[in-house]
């Protein structure tokens, strides 16, 4: 059996201003504003076991502040144990971002990534290679004064199949198949959405694909629950490498705080690794604001 984890990568920033004290009160007229973005997956019921698997997390936090308090939290696991019987052969992983703030002027931004890769299922000619899964993403957001404040909040769940042909260079992958859930929130502004996306090899079971939304006023939600299945049909030797990530990224400001953006070099790999352009049959659910 072989098991990869990466443990709970927890950041939790609490910035003030150096008069305040321990314990904070609100001052007159002080408001608050809130952002979430948190996504779970899980995989298992495989027909094939991987011969390596890989799990990987991150998380970036980052606060500016002025007579103000925000706290900042993220949060990431993943773990993949590989079993030589492959129903117990399994993958889960989950990743948070949050942050809340209260004051005159303030910006925060958090954004988590979590993900799991098992490589080279050997399929011989003839077998089909299948597994289940599971994937979760909730987005909220809350203002309390439109005219000064802003929370948006954004998650991405995604797999997909590679037939990698025992090769690790990632130039050489042929992409199969994919599978994404993917929402936004930025409260009072337009480009609200909660999608999933598939191709044809993805079937989702019809009693458990939850998809609700509550878009405009300065409290926003989006919250998607899917199961379902993967099962592909190969008629020669393959060698494919199953690749699952998540990202979650919020952000909460209010008056004329600084608005940097996030680099990161992992999630710079990642896209690369992720974002291979295919072209592949897929179906689209979708729930838009107008």
């Amino acid at each position: 059996m072989i098991t990869k984890q990466r443990p709970s990568l927890r950041f939790l920033l609490f910035a003030t201003p150096l008069m305040a004290s321990s314990a904070f009160v609100a001052a007159p007229g002080w408001a608050a504003t809130l952002a979430k973005s948190e996504a779970t997956v899980e995989l298992n019921k495989f027909s094939h076991s991987p011969v390596e698997v890989e799990a990987f997390t991150e998380a970036f936090t980052e606060i500016f502040t002025s007579s103000s308090e925000v706290t900042a939290d993220a949060d990431a696991f993943a773990e993949f144990t590989a079993d030589p019987s492959p129903k117990k052969t399994s993958a889960f992983n989950f990743s948070l971002s949050k942050i809340e703030g209260e004051g005159k002027s303030y910006f925060g931004q958090v954004k988590s990534v979590a993900g799991v890769i098992g490589y080279n299922f050997l399929v011989n000619a003839g077998q089909t290679f299948s597994f289940d899964f599971s994937a979760f993403l909730g987005l909220k957001t809350s203002i309390d004064e439109p005219e000064f404040e802003y929370a948006s909040a954004s998650g991405e769940v995604n797999f997909q199949l590679y037939n990698t042909q025992n090769n690790k260079d990632t130039k050489t992958w042929i992409p199969l198949d994919f599978f994404s859930l993917a929402g936004k929130l930025k409260t009072l502004e337009p480009g609200d959405f909660l999608a999933y996306e598939k191709s044809a090899n993805v079937t989702v079971k019809p009693n458990k694909v939850f998809l609700e939304t509550s878009f405009g006023g300065n409290e926003e939600t989006a919250e998607a629950f899917i199961q379902g299945k993967f099962s592909r049909k190969f008629d020669s030797l393959t060698y494919l490498t199953l690749v699952e990530t998540k990202t979650n990224k919020v952000k909460a400001s209010k008056a004329s705080a600084e608005t940097p953006e996030f680099s990161s070099t992992l999630a710079l790999l990642l896209f690369c690794l992720i974002g291979v352009g295919y072209e592949a049959r897929k179906k689209a659910v979708a729930v838009k604001s107008k």
